[in-house]
């Protein structure tokens, strides 16, 4: 029953970001089919490496990375064999798709993290959180944070090193691996 569940998540999965997926992979690759065979690649290869991800987690960053990556390896691989006045052409497509695509991109990467991160402060234990939102969001010092709950700096410090330990590895469960590598 298990496996069945597993299964049920990928194609839930599947058909809600294969779409969009398809369509960020023709803004790189100007060619249907292409952006289709890209975008399969990425869940073929999702669906290998399944064991190690935590489908609990949002996976569409990584999806969104993974299917911009296949697509410029595919950009590098095609012009290698293009004739150089279609080089030129692509070149001048691409950097006038990336002015475009980057900003926007970053902007929806930035607000998915925003969301990881607060999904994995709402996990925190409600002394942790405290602490770690008088820290990051009012900008109070160790110290301060210290007196304002009466416990001992080396408490916030701890508390701070476990928040900040416990954020990364949700991230990296929720696909964020480009953060830290």
């Amino acid at each position: 029953m298990e496996n069945l569940d597993f299964l049920n998540e990928f194609q839930e999965l599947f058909r809600t970001h294969y779409v969009m997926l398809c369509v960020r992979a023709f803004g790189y690759v100007h060619d249907n089919k292409i952006a289709e065979d890209i975008v399969q690649d990425v869940f073929v290869s999702l669906w290998e490496h399944r064991q190690q991800l935590d489908f609990s987690r949002s996976l569409l960053p990584l999806l969104t990375v993974s299917v911009k990556n296949r697509s410029i390896d595919h950009l590098r691989h095609s012009k290698i064999s293009a004739p150089a006045d279609r080089r030129a052409e692509d070149e001048l497509d691409e950097y006038l798709h990336n002015l475009i695509a980057d900003d926007l991109e970053q902007e929806i990467e930035l607000v998915q993290l925003r969301d990881g991160i607060h999904e994995g402060i709402l996990q925190l234990s409600e002394q942790s959180r405290r602490i770690f939102l008088l820290s990051r969001e009012s900008g109070l010092k160790n110290r301060e944070i210290a007196e304002r709950l009466n416990i001992s700096i080396k408490t916030v410090e701890k508390h701070i090193a476990l928040v900040l330990a416990k954020l990364r590895l949700h991230l990296l469960r929720g696909g964020f691996f480009n953060l830290f590598f």
